[in-house]
């Protein structure tokens, strides 16, 4: 095994820390990019809605498991054969997907229409332009998601212990803040590009919504030229080891079910006109739940079994990495919280329903008063783990969350000022974004050289899932409380949800606050792990406990 030499200087650390960061966040941008320009791609490539809407949720659903799967395991492979060449692959592989999703109704459909013609078919191309999006979309993601985790694990080879929570932090801020600002950024792109186009400003029809991959292009190719200049003659650690296939594959199942079960509950909703329809989920529900189940529960029996595997799940054994883990789970379940609750009560306010466009400004706006505190929060966490160690720092930002979610909780009316939302936001957002640093620093600092990149990958993955479980249970949750505090008001079960009513705005930000104090009961238990981390400072934590081997 080769170990990276010390031999950056800070100025070199700081410009590689940014540019592996801009294709973290553009890759991120784009997991959420595509729900704002979707009826437009949908108008664009003629699709017939009646036949294909469903299959067109394929190219936002598509890329979030493709996502998550390729972070589950390619931080691994980085381990294996070294962290720069599996940046610079997975950065190529983004280019090349972002390509194929910007002419997806081009050249890459005259090719898949040639090879089903060859097999005796005659495909609709409207369709088949669908499919070659969806297949961009993953290649796209398959590239995106592994940038995460392999940028951690190149801080962590980069950066000695004491150092690592302000960039870990960072890292982790840009790649949240990019999906969550990816529908706000797309939204607004297409409407102004659209203006432009009305005005006869914009005659190319590649200017259009295809100009927001290509953008990708030019961007990760200079990212990529330069990343491969300053780190041309840094050696990175490898492990002599086998890849774990099997792991992989358990992994892989896991995150498709599990998704698409617990996606279920949000998909149910999507067509409801009455809250008696709201009573049973997808049929393949249940299913996929109890398969993703199995197949997580085959992969943690693999894991702890073989010689040489995927995650090191012993690791969980460990206090400082254990407690972080579960932290980062509820910090996920609670960003999830803010994340729901704001669309919804600035769309129950808006009474006039061809100002939709609107709302959806008013709420990304509202969203950046929580994402840009949490961003900016990430500094001081960064430097108040090297000075007062794990505990400190995310017991206090836990804290402080804890107060901005109360105060939403108890203060929220549907009628508030933008002023006093966005104060309250930003008091959760920066709490909240206090425990990046501390927690990404605790879980790098606690594996081996030779593991970090699959413990980087595990970092993620655990607030993912705080995020997807939340999301599918709130929305779940939400809505039939809404059902029960409706059917009580007007004695019907079968209320028409359309009716813009007094009524459904009152239950609706009752609701809301109900979410907000359980965003402020989910800090207060996420406190328990986070005081239970220790105090010891970065440099203790590993003169104190030995290095984890692959297998203990």
């Amino acid at each position: 095994m080769t170990t990276m030499p010390r031999t950056l200087h800070p100025r070199n650390r700081r410009l590689i820390l940014a540019l592996i960061c801009l294709p973290v966040f553009i890759g991120a941008l784009d997991l959420t990019i595509i729900s704002a320009v979707l009826p437009a791609v949908v108008i664009d490539l003629e699709i017939p809605l009646e036949t294909s809407l469903d299959d067109a949720a394929w190219a936002v659903s598509g890329y979030l498991i493709a996502y998550a799967v390729t972070m589950s395991f390619m931080g691994r492979v980085s381990d294996l054969v070294g962290r720069r060449r599996v940046f610079l692959i997975c950065l190529v592989i983004f280019i090349a997907g972002s390509w194929l999703v910007a002419t997806c109704d081009q050249g890459f459909t005259d090719l898949l229409v040639a090879i089903a013609r060859q097999a005796g078919d005659r495909p609709d191309r409207s369709n088949v332009a669908l499919m070659a999006l969806i297949i961009g979309r993953v290649v796209q993601a398959l590239g995106a998601g592994a940038m995460v985790p392999v940028s951690m694990a190149l801080v962590g080879d980069l950066f000695p212990p004491e150092q690592r929570a302000q960039p870990l932090g960072v890292i982790a801020a840009a790649d949240t803040i990019g999906w969550v600002l990816g529908s706000v950024y797309g939204g607004v792109m297409v409407k102004w590009l659209s203006d432009l186009r009305t005005a006869g400003a914009l005659q190319s029809p590649f200017f259009d919504w295809q100009i927001l991959f290509f953008i990708n292009i030019p961007i990760g190719i200079v990212v990529l030229a330069v990343t491969w200049w300053v780190l041309r003659g840094t050696a990175t650690p490898t492990e002599k080891g086998r890849f774990d296939y099997l792991g992989a594959v358990f992994i892989t199942l896991a995150h498709v079910a599990l998704n698409l079960g617990l996606g279920a509950s949000t998909e149910a909703t999507s067509g409801v006109t009455s809250f008696d329809e709201l009573s049973q989920p997808p049929e393949y529900a249940a299913p996929m739940l109890v398969g993703g189940l199995a197949a997580l529960g085959l992969f943690i029996w693999w894991e702890l079994r073989h010689h040489d595997p995927l995650h090191n799940l012993r690791l969980f054994a460990r206090r400082v990495y254990g407690t972080a883990a579960v932290t980062n789970f509820f910090v996920g379940f609670a960003l999830m919280i803010g994340l729901v609750s704001v669309p919804i009560l600035i769309n129950v306010r808006q009474t006039d329903t061809t100002q939709l466009d609107k709302a959806a400004l008013e709420s990304g706006l509202l969203l950046f008063w929580l994402m840009i505190p949490m961003a900016l929060a990430a500094l001081p966490g960064g430097w108040l783990t090297s000075r007062y160690g794990y505990r400190a720092p995310v017991a206090l930002g836990l804290a402080i969350a804890l107060v901005g979610f109360a105060l939403m909780g108890l203060s929220w009316t549907g009628n508030d000022s933008y002023v006093m939302m966005a104060l309250q936001l930003t008091i959760a957002g920066a709490g909240l974004g206090l425990t990046f640093s501390p927690i990404s620093a605790a879980a790098v600092n606690s594996a081996a050289e030779h593991e970090r990149g699959s413990v980087s990958a595990l970092v993620i993955m655990i607030r993912l899932t705080g995020m997807t479980i939340s999301m599918s249970s709130l929305t779940t949750f939400a809505l039939r409380r809404v059902t029960v505090l409706t059917a009580a008001v007007t004695g019907s079960a079968t209320f028409d949800m359309n009716a813009a009513t007094h009524t459904v705005f009152e239950v609706t930000v009752q609701v809301i606050r109900e979410l907000m104090l359980l965003g402020a009961g989910v800090c207060l238990i996420a406190l328990i792990p986070a005081l239970l981390m220790g105090a010891a400072k970065a440099r203790e934590q590993l003169g104190g406990e030995p290095q984890p081997a692959s297998s203990d």
